[in-house]
């Protein structure tokens, strides 16, 4: 575990960076940027502290010629980490912790043929596909922290995953590309609030591990059969941008399987996913977009309380294999209604082929999502709301938010989240957790 006196390191760090980058030439090849960020969330309902956030980004990003070097290294103290890791899966380093959160090269070879170009890209990287926003069916290269559950957008919860990309670019319509990623790390649900139901469950099962609440885990073995590999075929047609993708690799959420002994572990399938995602400008900055993904193999559904047992004595784990599609689709519009007022709508489903009874999860789920901000004052000010209906568990999280930029490098937000919804839906187990937070962010 890093020490604060390690965090407080990095805070120097970045700001003699931001007084390094003021004294250079604005057209240096090294660039140095990054950010400073602390926010606080506390509930309404007993005014308890959820979480204490420090977080310093410096970016390094440097080109010659046609190679470019990216470096973020990430320096934070989140007490919604636990420090220890019993039943939560999973946390190595609580609270304090300093690391590479991506670092990569990358080079462009550029021809005069058939191919206008090639990128070949290693290291730690982010991916970022489809073209939804919170709920992305199809991006699941990289491994998540969902320690604060989806108040940390799903570009922030990402990790860099070790691996290396060969992309193809036949024109400026048409390419295709291939990852291949030789590790797996599982994603983290390490929590000091938001644990789920499913996990406090099981932690209070006195058969797990000699009643000490630990999980075990059964990770996939570091050899290279192990490794995951993804591909996309990218093509504008019509003015639409569209994806094919395809994954197969290990699911980065665990399955919990048990036997007659009742020796919970957390199992890690290999899925195999076809996805599906496009989007097409209209006229007046609206957007359509949406994707898909389809599991042939490897998601697992677990039985309800009344009929696992039944499963698990003729020889099951508790969980059954079925055939799973996800799909998000819907509209942007830049300028909705009137000027500087942005609007997101999108639905999205869940949907469990050859459906039986008795699963703790629904054959079908629908949600709408929505995303509104409305610039004032030239963008000096943004009043926003963001949040998800589950239509079928008629459960709901919402936000609303302010932010005033003080200066051109600093914003201060302040905003709620509030969570509706019955005690044994995915999101009304957290009905008791609403609350308000304030932030600031520093930029250099």
């Amino acid at each position: 575990m890093k020490t604060s006196k390690s965090l407080l390191k990095i805070y120097k760090i970045a700001a003699l960076a931001f007084l390094f980058i003021s004294s250079q030439d604005a057209g240096a090849a090294i660039t140095l940027s990054g950010d400073v960020t602390a926010k606080n969330q506390t509930g309404t309902h007993e005014g308890e502290v959820y979480r204490n956030y420090l977080k310093a980004d410096v970016n390094l990003n440097e080109t010659f010629e046609n190679t470019e070097f990216k470096v973020i290294l990430r320096a934070e103290d989140d007490t919604m980490r636990p420090d220890d890791n019993a039943a939560y899966l999973r946390d190595d380093t609580g609270s304090g912790r300093i690391y590479l959160r991506e670092a990569f090269i990358s080079h462009d070879f550029y021809f005069e043929s058939v191919i206008d170009s090639i990128n070949i890209k290693m290291g730690r990287i982010i991916y970022t596909w489809g073209n939804s926003d919170e709920v992305k069916p199809v991006d699941i290269i990289n491994p998540q922290d969902y320690s604060n559950l989806y108040f940390t957008p799903i570009q922030d919860r990402k990790y860099g995953v070790f691996s290396g990309t060969v992309s193809v670019f036949f024109n400026e319509n048409f390419f295709i590309e291939a990852v291949a990623v030789p590790e797996f790390n599982p994603s983290e649900m390490a929590s000091s609030v938001f644990v789920l139901n499913e996990l406090e469950t099981l932690r209070a099962t006195e058969y797990i591990s000699g009643g000490d609440g630990i999980i075990e885990q059964n990770l996939p073995g570091k050899k290279i059969r192990n490794s995951s590999a993804a591909g996309r075929i990218g093509l504008t047609l019509f003015d639409i941008d569209m994806h094919a993708s395809y994954y197969n690799g290990y699911d980065n959420l665990p399955v919990y399987n048990m036997n007659l002994t009742h020796d919970y572990r957390a199992v890690y399938k290999k899925v195999q996913m076809f996805g599906f995602d496009f989007q097409r400008a209209l006229f007046s900055g609206i957007s359509i977009r949406g994707e898909a993904a389809f599991f042939e193999r490897g998601k697992y559904f677990a039985y309800d309380s009344a009929h696992i047992m039944a499963d698990v004595s003729t020889g099951g784990t508790g969980s059954v294999e079925k055939k799973y599609t996800e799909y998000t689709i819907g509209f942007d519009d830049q300028d909705f209604i009137f000027d500087d007022l942005y609007l997101n709508l999108q639905f999205h489903q869940k949907i469990i082929s050859s459906y039986e009874s008795g699963l703790s999860s629904d054959q079908y789920t629908n949600m709408i999502l929505w995303n509104v901000k409305y610039y004032l004052d030239n963008k000096k000010y943004r009043l926003s709301s963001q949040g998800a209906c589950d239509i079928g568990e008629k459960s709901v999280y919402a936000n609303a938010e302010f932010m005033a930029k003080l200066a051109d490098n600093f914003e201060f937000t302040v905003g709620s989240w509030i969570l509706e919804g019955d005690a044994d839906t995915s999101i009304g187990q957290f009905d008791s957790n609403d609350m308000v937070y304030v932030s600031g962010k520093l930029t250099f």
